[in-house]
């Protein structure tokens, strides 16, 4: 995912063989979509874009076809966020795509593989088998929309850790920062993620069964403009 292949010092974590070599596929549809960036143009600095995008195609033949939305499609997603065609312009032209459920699946692994990565990074812990985590997300077009990402607006004020990243001296929040927000007692967190300029998520997660699956209605009440909320892990719901 990270340009030149350098990411982030201090996240390598140990895992099972399975979650270790188990999703390349979905690491490299993540790899692609993070670096869409319709703002700066900053996601191919290193020139790999075109290859991991025909890594994509021989390895979910289609994907691309799924991505483009017909003319009526696109007709009324320019109309939603606002986007003004240029002179000569088609709707299709303007770079809006469609999000296949291969891309959901995807983040839903990465966000999965985040939260426990990012927990046993600042608890000193195993998240639990038993814990619950659920995940929202948001492409750019929530941007787009809105000038800026509304869930992370709504948990501005909520405090918590967003450290520098970098290797060598260099730092990476351009492409990848995350914010934690974690209780005194190491059982209820937050993780506010962005990936570039291409998308977001929050997870919520809980150490102790039953405790977030009984917020879930509300909690759904707050994200639902943005996406579903997705169950990651959680004992009792699916």
């Amino acid at each position: 995912m990270f340009q030149y292949r350098q990411w982030p010092e201090g996240f390598e974590f140990p895992s099972c063989e399975a979650c270790n070599h188990g999703t390349n596929n979905h690491d490299l549809l993540i790899s692609m979509l993070a670096r869409m960036d319709p703002f700066e143009g900053k996601g191919n600095k290193d020139g790999t874009l075109h290859g991991l995008m025909k890594m994509t195609n021989k390895q979910y033949p289609g994907m691309f076809e799924k991505m483009m939305p017909s003319a009526n499609e696109s007709r009324r997603k320019n109309r939603e966020l606002s986007l003004q065609l240029a002179p000569g312009q088609t709707h299709q032209d303007t770079g809006v795509v469609n999000v296949p459920n291969q891309m959901h699946d995807a983040v839903c692994v990465l966000a999965l593989k985040l939260a426990k990565g990012v927990f046993y990074r600042e608890a000193g812990a195993i998240f639990p088998d038993g814990g619950c985590l659920l995940l929202n997300w948001f492409t750019n077009a929530d941007f787009l929309r809105s000038g800026k990402y509304v869930v992370f607006d709504l948990l501005k004020e909520l405090g918590g850790n967003a450290p520098p990243l970098q290797r060598s001296g260099r730092h990476l929040n351009d492409q990848f920062e995350y914010k934690l927000s974690l209780s005194a007692d190491r059982d209820i967190l937050i993780i506010q993620a962005r990936f570039g300029n291409a998308f977001g998520l929050i997870v919520f997660g809980s150490t102790i069964p039953g405790c977030l699956e009984a917020m879930v209605t509300r909690l759904r009440e707050q994200t639902e403009r943005n996406g579903p909320l997705v169950v990651l892990q959680s004992a009792t719901l699916t």
